[in-house]
């Protein structure tokens, strides 16, 4: 979505067309290792996130995102939410957890292996002491079908994800990563507010080209993207979306991939995360 609403701004003012071309698999990791051998003239750049980071923390994954790439600019940020079907008689972070704790191992959240949901849950069993059970799933869009079907208790998901869902009835949000609560959500509390102030979560949105792209040309690629984030419309879609739009010079987000790596890494060492 980001893609595309980027690509279509640039488009309109640049004389090279931007064409999205999705390529899932592996968590995403199939498009991150084709951009990286791709061709450092930049007409190949790749959208990854923060799943990215964690997944290069924790799997055997073929890319690295700082000798691989070339930082060009930050497209934006989302928040996560922690939901659960409508049909779990619960309406607080608080009731879920004391709902986990009356059924110890009963309940079940959906996530990727070595995701930030796979995270936030292992976070929760921390934070709270619960006993929940990961489900690994190759996409979080068939954990989300899980959870809205009734078969999955817990939904960690992204805001993009769970609005439609929790709009429809379907889902109930209890918590909401961002630091203040959204004006879309106004009635959902923070994580923090429901005691939980390590799940101050966004998932990054980073614009990469292959490493060694020289530098004219990844700071033309900055100067048109950063004018297409800027754009009202553009602004306006991404918010629809629950979407914090954002840009920045390729140095402040080389400077964040780096934070970010530290930060999660902490993260994975304490909730002891490991892979099968």
């Amino acid at each position: 979505m980001i893609a595309r609403i980027v690509a279509q701004k640039v488009s309109e003012s640049w004389p090279y067309p931007m064409v999205v071309e999705n390529r899932p698999g592996a968590s995403g990791g199939i498009g991150v290792e084709i951009a990286a051998k791709a061709a450092p003239d930049g007409y190949t750049i790749v959208i990854p996130s923060t799943s990215h980071i964690v997944n290069q923390l924790v799997s055997q994954v073929r890319y690295d995102l700082v000798r691989d790439f070339a930082p060009v600019s930050l497209s934006g940020s989302l928040p996560y939410v922690l939901a659960v079907p409508s049909s779990v008689p619960v309406k607080s972070v608080d009731e879920l957890v004391a709902y986990a704790k009356s059924r110890p191992g009963k309940l079940n959240y959906g996530a990727m292996q070595g995701s930030v949901q796979h995270l936030m849950g292992e976070m929760l069993k921390l934070e709270r002491g619960v006993d929940i059970v990961m489900i690994p799933y190759k996409s979080s869009t068939y954990a989300g079908a899980d959870v809205i079907a009734g078969r999955v208790e817990i939904w960690f998901a992204n805001m993009a994800a769970a609005l439609p869902q929790a709009k429809a009835g379907k889902v109930r949000i209890l918590g909401y990563s961002g630091d203040k609560r959204s004006p879309l959500l106004p009635d959902v509390p923070t994580m923090a507010e429901a005691g939980l102030p390590a799940f101050n979560i966004n998932a990054s949105f980073f614009i990469l080209a292959p490493a060694g792209t020289p530098e004219p040309i990844v700071n033309a690629l900055n100067r048109e993207i950063v004018k297409a984030i800027a754009a009202k419309d553009a602004r306006d879609r991404f918010a629809a979306a629950g979407v914090d739009p954002a840009s920045s010079t390729p140095e402040e987000l080389g400077a964040l991939i780096k934070s970010e790596l530290a930060r999660w890494g902490k993260v994975i060492k304490s909730a002891n995360v490991k892979l099968d």
